[in-house]
């Protein structure tokens, strides 16, 4: 499961405790499948971070993915693909859903309508 940056705030505890709890929770549930995250989430949560070693602390559990150009060609076709269709998405949120689609795995996410326009992309809530 590749998780999203809101997935890995609450995750860590950094926006409440029932955010937290329902995260936790998900994972737990889930504990037979590793947890990712893309690089380009971990930017968007170190933003929160004081410091790297913060990041790396909080995200221990979670094997970060890189991107390479196989996932850049295929951001860039999701891009054109949903400008096209006048649902435009934020360029991290493309970055992301590519490198899901890129590892053939599923995105965990609470922003469910906004993932799921994205054709192939395979969306789990918590």
């Amino acid at each position: 499961m590749l998780c999203d940056t809101t997935f890995l705030i609450h995750y860590a505890g950094q926006r409440g405790k029932a955010a937290q709890v329902a995260a936790r929770e998900f994972a737990e549930s889930h504990q037979d499948l590793p947890l990712y995250a893309s690089r380009v989430s971990w930017a968007e949560f170190a933003e929160g971070c004081e410091t790297r070693a913060d990041v790396e602390r909080l995200l221990a559990n979670f094997t970060i993915l890189e991107i390479d150009e196989d996932i850049a060609w295929l951001a860039a076709r999701i891009a054109r693909s949903l400008d096209r269709r006048g649902l435009p998405v934020g360029d991290n949120d493309v970055w992301i859903a590519a490198t899901t689609l890129a590892y053939g795995t599923a995105i965990v996410t609470r922003n469910v309508g906004h993932f799921k326009r994205i054709p192939g992309l395979k969306v789990a809530e918590y």
